[in-house]
């Protein structure tokens, strides 16, 4: 059987894995330019030697780039970054692709996506470089591909075992509705007997909305705030410019929270279990006001795509 990359593209971040090697990198990419050897890093990505890709982009690229089109396949970043990720992963080896669209543009773009991913080794071959390492040609070929509902690979996450078979008998005859939390949006998917209800849905209310008020929180205290794509290492600190922010991004996330018990509320019916994912779950989790929920980590959308590759591909 061949490999299996697993694959999440979100908008904030890029996250991946294959045989146990993992990407995880900012979406963003940007223009090159010349870097002292001492600032480069082990994980900092070149594609094509023209364009840094990811964490390398955000820290140094003068010119950046990153998509909030919901549509994958038309993105202009969408197909560097699978590039970088697909190059890096499975360098000049076929493999199965496992990964997910919007609930709300499933079935309007999955074809055209399933194309892009399907045709990126006609292509051609191309470079990739990684840390001081030198640059090197890749042409993977995506075989067989398996488009699902973004959410879903986190339900299968918390259901299957690493064999791809149901390990939680009772829990996948319940119903069971995941919060699949990102950066713009936010997955509603629910299952009620291993069966994906019509109900589910994609919102446009996502990490974005707490960082918007944090910003504003931020330019309240300091008279300075950080851009929307930097403030991720200033949340995880919780500190700005010598300042203690901790209360402001709980404050701004707690606002969040509400938000997305409304939205839950007006679907209109209970759930057995709640799952709550995603990168910044773990910062309104404690605020929703849910009866059997669990926390989910932020690789449990990947990790339930290798398990849906398992379950696919036997």
């Amino acid at each position: 059987m061949l490999n299996t990359v697993n694959l999440d593209l979100g908008f904030s971040w890029t996250k991946a894995e294959k045989g146990g090697v993992i990407y995880r990198q900012p979406s963003i990419i940007g223009e090159a330019k010349d870097m002292f050897d001492q600032n480069i890093e082990a994980n900092h990505f070149i594609f094509n030697d023209e364009m840094f890709v990811g964490t390398l982009a955000l820290n140094y690229s003068d010119i950046k780039y990153f998509s909030l089109n919901n549509n994958k396949a038309e993105a202009e970043t969408s197909d560097i970054l699978l590039k970088t990720v697909l190059g890096y992963l499975a360098r000049r080896e076929r493999v199965n692709l496992v990964t997910g669209l919007p609930i709300n543009f499933y079935f309007k773009q999955r074809e055209a996506f399933e194309e892009k991913l399907l045709g990126l080794a006609d292509q051609g071959e191309y470079k990739i470089k990684k840390g001081r390492g030198k640059s090197f040609l890749v042409q993977p070929i995506v075989e067989k591909c398996k488009l699902v509902p973004q959410g879903l690979g986190i339900v299968m996450d918390y259901l299957l075992g690493d064999n791809g078979k149901i390990a939680k008998l009772k829990a996948a005859q319940l119903r069971i509705l995941t919060i699949d939390l990102g950066f713009y949006t936010i997955n509603l998917l629910g299952l009620d007997d291993s069966k994906i209800m019509k109900e589910s849905k994609s919102i446009v209310l996502g990490v974005e909305k707490a960082y918007k008020l944090l910003q504003a929180y931020i330019h309240k205290l300091t008279g300075t705030s950080p851009e929307l794509y930097e403030l991720d290492p200033y949340v995880i600190s919780g500190k700005y410019n010598g300042y203690d922010i901790s209360p402001l991004i709980k404050k701004a996330f707690k606002s969040l929270a509400m938000q997305i018990k409304n939205e839950i509320e007006s679907l209109n019916m209970n759930f057995d279990i709640y799952l709550v994912a995603g990168g910044a779950a773990h910062f309104v989790f404690d605020y929703l006001d849910l009866p059997n929920k669990v926390l989910m980590d932020q690789f449990a959308q990947t990790r339930g795509y290798r398990k849906i590759g398992k379950k696919s591909w036997k």
